[in-house]
């Protein structure tokens, strides 16, 4: 939740609209191995950014993203919805390289989208 709380900060200092997605498929899942704690884990997450968001007087748009990756989801949203800024957390799930670079996700965001990305850690 560190960065949808990050983007209330923006948001409240510059206004905007907020988009928040979770995708369920990480790494080299594929739609097949999704289960239903994946989707019932997304619901969670992005139900608990609303109420962060309701908290704050603010109003967010969610998504739970069910068959494409996240990294392609973000590239190919900035592209159709022209959004100027994508905020994202940085789980990282290998502990001893987590403090040395970005996750997968990050790092491709960062090299396929050409608005600023700001990773939150």
């Amino acid at each position: 939740m560190k960065a949808a709380k990050r983007v209330i900060e923006i948001q409240k200092e510059y206004g905007g609209d907020v988009v928040a997605f979770h995708s369920v498929l990480h790494g080299f899942a594929s739609r097949e191995s999704v289960k239903e704690d994946d989707i019932t884990q997304g619901k969670k997450v992005l139900s608990d950014a609303k109420k962060l968001f309701k908290d704050a007087n603010l109003t967010i748009e969610t998504r739970l993203i069910k068959d494409v990756h996240p990294e392609d989801f973000i590239r190919d949203a900035v592209e159709k919805e022209e959004f100027n800024l994508v905020v994202l957390g940085n789980k990282g799930k290998h502990k001893l390289l987590r403090r040395a670079v970005l996750g997968s996700v990050p790092t491709k965001v960062m090299n396929s989208v050409l608005c600023d990305v700001l990773v939150v850690r």
